[in-house]
């Protein structure tokens, strides 16, 4: 059994191999660098900042590598979803994908990046960015790396967090108590908007904004630019920044593929990833500009006391789902915990 375990290990690695060489027989020998042509695959239209960075990663590599890589694009969703491209990097149907870091989490070995997507447990950007640069994490993105065969190359630049739209002013935690609000279908927001006193409720994107309209849900919780592009500000009074789950940008590859590179190679795939995250923050900071403004004109504003919330909840949903060791090993919030403390001190 060992023996055939072992085969089946090489014979996928070899495959991987041939799919991202230029030509068979493309791997390193006397010391040469291997040729790469690799598929970077994403999931966001033609026109999203996500699309523009993939091509500006293209282009980078394309340019530096001296030809022994090529990227090629595939946006839109043309090679499968998020979940295909990330089995698709450990079969050789795909050799990157540009994402966001919580997709991770999907994947048996990176089960502790559900913990990073936790509610309310970064106080600001610069807070998250520096556990995921700390030598914890980085020890988890390997130890991820090692078991998923997959390697997220990097995970930087600040997205538009969750917020909370709805019919009435949400200004503390008291004012969550009965809310009938549309979540993320995930056990832990769930429980934590329970812990809240509300109520969630499970309802699709594309019947979200009829359900609002007939009073389905009273609130809802998505960022502030699909806000404005699904017009929920028609079916909806007020608005709150309560940047409750936050997340980076995330370019994958396959770990298979990344080891049979050469130390330049990586180098130059590590600086052509930096600029496309860089890229994709800066057009989606150009466009909150504009999508603040539709808010403001369409809807109320309502400031919230993020603390209140934090104080209601404290860290007990999540210390009873790391017990529990179901979304992520145990011990895993323990890691966070502690890093928080150190942070902020």
């Amino acid at each position: 059994m060992k023996r055939s375990a072992a085969l089946l290990g090489m014979f996928l690695s070899a495959a991987l191999l041939l799919s991202a060489c230029g030509a068979p027989g493309g791997a390193p020998s006397g010391g040469e660098e291997a040729t790469f042509h690799l598929k970077l695959a994403g999931i966001k239209s033609e026109d999203d900042p996500a699309t523009q960075a993939m091509k500006v990663f293209a282009e980078e590599v394309n340019a530096n590598s001296g030809g022994s890589i090529t990227v090629e694009v595939y946006p839109n969703s043309v090679l499968g979803t998020s979940n295909d491209l990330l089995s698709g990097m450990t079969d050789g149907t795909v050799e990157m994908m540009y994402n966001t870091l919580s997709c991770y989490a999907w994947m048996s070995g990176a089960e502790r990046f559900n913990a990073v997507s936790a509610p309310f447990i970064w106080q600001d950007n610069d807070e998250l960015q520096a556990f995921l640069d700390s030598e914890a994490c980085q020890t988890w993105f390997e130890e991820a790396a090692d078991t998923s065969g997959v390697r997220c190359l990097m995970a930087r630049g600040e997205l538009p967090p969750r917020q909370l739209t709805a019919n009435r002013p949400v200004a503390s935690a008291e004012d969550f108590v009965g809310l009938k609000i549309r979540t993320a279908e995930s056990p832990l927001v769930q429980e934590t908007m329970k812990r809240l006193g509300a109520q969630p409720v499970v309802i699709a994107l594309n019947d979200l904004y009829m359900a609002l309209r007939q009073g389905t849900a009273d609130a809802q919780e998505n960022n502030f630019m699909t806000v404005a592009t699904s017009s929920f500000y028609e079916v909806q009074d007020y608005f709150m920044q309560t940047d409750y789950i936050r997340d980076v940008s995330a370019i994958f590859i396959s770990d298979a593929v990344w080891d049979a590179m050469s130390a330049d190679q990586q180098e130059v795939l590590r600086a052509a990833a930096e600029k496309a995250v860089e890229t994709e923050e800066t057009l989606i900071a150009e466009q909150m500009e504009d999508v603040m403004a539709v808010l403001r004109e369409n809807m109320t504003e309502v400031e919230v006391d993020v603390a209140s919330i934090q104080d209601k909840l404290g860290s007990a949903v999540y210390e009873e789902f790391d017990a529990a060791g179901e979304l992520w090993p145990t011990g895993t919030i323990d890691t966070i915990l502690a890093f928080k403390q150190s942070y902020e001190s």
